[in-house]
């Protein structure tokens, strides 16, 4: 292992194994070292290979504390007496806990020992199949109210988390179908009822997305038979509750749904009329368009706002989800405030089906910046039919001739493929501006040493991770690429909402997924008391300035002048911050307020993060 000292462990549960079904799981960084495990599997024969490379001054008993995880394989048939057994004490640990309080120590573990997560999902997977799919089946025959609805959701919600997404397909059939007849049912609230199925549509989203995913983890572009069939079934399910409520005048609570259906089955797109459905509310604007944005950008001749709408929330119904219309009005809100500029990706749920929906209904679809992403995730071999099937796609969804900004991001940089893929990309005439997405600073100037013209660069930057400022900017700046940022507000962390408060409970229900990542940087920032410390000089400086703590965060990060939009993610439908976001254009921070918050971060570790998480994007490499 290019002469590097190397510890192995070999752990066989039987003496045969089959190389030709051997599954990579990957590699885990630790520090300096290196681990990677190779499972290798034939009916109940599993070995496992757990290798450590490192340079020979770390070598040594740092090693000692990762041999906990070797007992966390995957079981095969002959293991399950065995993996059955667990401590009697540890048993009563178990039973006692509160729910919520075994979540906390799950993620933990799993945040601790990532090579787990493999053993959670398999165990995850076979209790779907042999508990919970075998009770749905025998209680099918009296699911008559909103409790089978929620439990049977929930069991389907982890079919997607552990990778059984197209299994999940015929009960959401049925839930699809006791959803709309619940809504009709006299007793229970409309509103409520609507609410409830909204996450349902974002689920089917959800759903509709991993089976994509899944095409492309296989390089195939097509649904199998069996695979078709059930997508069609939830499909003409969908139809038939739009029947239905069209005829009772209601609002049809599955839009996303059944675009999201029509897309993966290549169906032309469907329409909707103005009582009911995707088209409920039409967006209202002057003769003479949206609001010019006050405070603007120049991006290869055009301008654009200082804020960008982030879309990335529609990626999961964990931030929540609302009906369509709901959805279609809040755009509609956005550009008339003129933040007309919105960010999606192809792995973003329906965010570009949705937006795409309303752009090509939308009177004044110039005024509108759709900036969207191609993300490789998964080796592949570069080719130009491959490249250009994938702007067809964002083409397809964002129902539009050329794509605004295209932000490309290539997982693997030890396979320099990624320079002919940009390469490609830059030749597409569908392509008016291309930019890449979480590239450090090395990278990026491998890109335009090749003569490849980078308009942005998309990475995390605030007052809490500041890398950026280290190495990116100085290349920003020479070759007049524009960070779009995002994390900006640590999720929702700098704000007043937190000043004066402890640690939040991570697993509490107002908690979002967004918020359980962006605390974790805060901790690599700096204590709790200290971040307390930076929201009482922020306050300061808001009032002073008569805005808001997100505000002033906002403010500081766009006062460098590589720096040209920060993306803010818009819950669309849920809730609603367009005049917040608004406050932070207009105005600069001055230099006592600058020299203020300077001295809050001097005493971070902002530099030793850079140190230890690498350049920007680092965290996800």
């Amino acid at each position: 292992l290019d002469e590097r000292r190397c510890l192995l462990r070999v752990e066989m549960n039987a003496a045969r194994c089959n190389r030709q079904s051997s599954t990579n799981l990957g590699f885990r960084h630790y520090g300096k070292f290196v681990q990677g495990v190779t499972y290798m599997q034939n009916n109940e024969s599993l070995i496992k290979f757990q290798y450590f490379t490192t340079e020979p001054s770390t070598l040594g008993p740092t090693f000692k504390s990762h041999d906990k995880i070797d007992k966390m394989a995957p079981r095969s048939e002959g293991q399950s007496a065995k993996t059955a057994h667990v401590n009697m004490m540890t048993d009563t640990i178990i039973t006692n806990l509160p729910a919520e309080n075994l979540r906390v120590i799950m993620r933990s573990l799993l945040a601790a020992h990532p090579d787990i997560t493999t053993t959670f999902e398999t165990e995850t997977r076979n209790y779907i199949q042999d508990v919970a799919l075998p009770v749905a089946e025998t209680q099918r025959s009296s699911h008559t109210d909103i409790a089978w609805l929620e439990k049977t959701q929930a069991t389907i919600r982890c079919m997607l988390g552990c990778g059984l997404s197209c299994q999940s397909i015929p009960l959401m059939t049925e839930v699809v179908t006791l959803g709309v007849r619940l809504l009709l049912d006299s007793d229970t609230s409309k509103e409520s009822m609507l609410t409830a199925l909204a996450s349902i549509d974002g689920d089917i989203v959800q759903i509709m997305t991993a089976v994509e995913k899944a095409l492309l983890a296989t390089s195939r572009t097509f649904l199998k038979d069996d695979e078709r069939a059930l997508v069609t079934s939830l499909h003409q399910s969908l139809l038939d509750c739009r029947t239905i409520t069209d005829e009772k005048t209601l609002e049809f609570p599955y839009g996303r749904a059944l675009f999201s259906t029509s897309m993966l089955l290549g169906l032309p797109l469907p329409t909707f009329d103005s009582a009911t459905g995707f088209g409920a509310l039409t967006p209202g604007s002057s003769e003479a368009g949206p609001m010019k944005a006050k405070e603007t950008f120049e991006l290869n001749g055009r301008r654009l706002p200082r804020v960008f709408s982030g879309l990335w929330q529609m990626s999961s119904p964990s931030w929540g989800s609302a009906p369509t219309s709901k959805i279609i009005a809040q755009f509609s809100r956005h550009l008339e405030a003129g933040l007309s500029a919105f960010d999606m990706a192809d792995h973003y749920g329906d965010a570009e089906i949705i937006f795409g929906r309303f752009r090509s209904s939308y009177p004044f679809k110039d005024a509108t910046f759709a900036a969207t992403k191609y993300c490789v995730f998964n080796p592949m071999k570069v080719t130009r039919a491959a490249v250009q099937a994938n702007v067809a796609e964002r083409c397809r969804r964002l129902q539009a001739d050329k794509i605004d900004l295209l932000q490309f991001h290539w997982q693997f940089y030890n396979d320099p493929q990624y320079i002919e893929a940009l390469r490609f990309l830059e030749e597409d005439p569908r392509i008016t501006n291309l930019g890449l997405c979480n590239f450090d600073t090395e990278h990026l100037e491998a890109a335009i040493a090749h003569g490849i013209k980078i308009r942005t660069n998309q990475v995390q930057f605030s007052l809490i991770d500041s890398r950026p400022t280290v190495k990116m900017a100085k290349t920003c700046e020479k070759n007049n690429v524009k960070l779009l940022t995002y994390g900006t507000l640590c999720g929702g962390f700098l704000a007043e909402k937190w000043l004066g408060k402890g640690q939040p409970d991570l697993y509490d229900a107002a908690i979002t997924p967004s918020q359980r990542k962006y605390y974790a940087m805060i901790r690599s920032w700096g204590s709790w008391e200290l971040f307390q410390d930076l929201l009482r000089v922020l306050k300061m400086v808001a009032s002073k300035h008569n805005v808001s703590i997100s505000n002033v965060a906002t403010r500081w990060v766009l006062d460098f002048p590589y720096v040209g939009a920060v993306i803010v993610g818009a819950r669309m439908g849920i809730s609603e911050h367009t005049d917040e976001n608004l406050a932070s254009l207009g105005w600069s921070l001055e230099e006592e307020d600058r020299e203020a918050i300077e001295e809050v971060l001097k005493n971070s570790r902002r530099i030793a993060m850079f140190e230890e998480m690498g350049d920007c994007g680092g965290e996800y490499r």
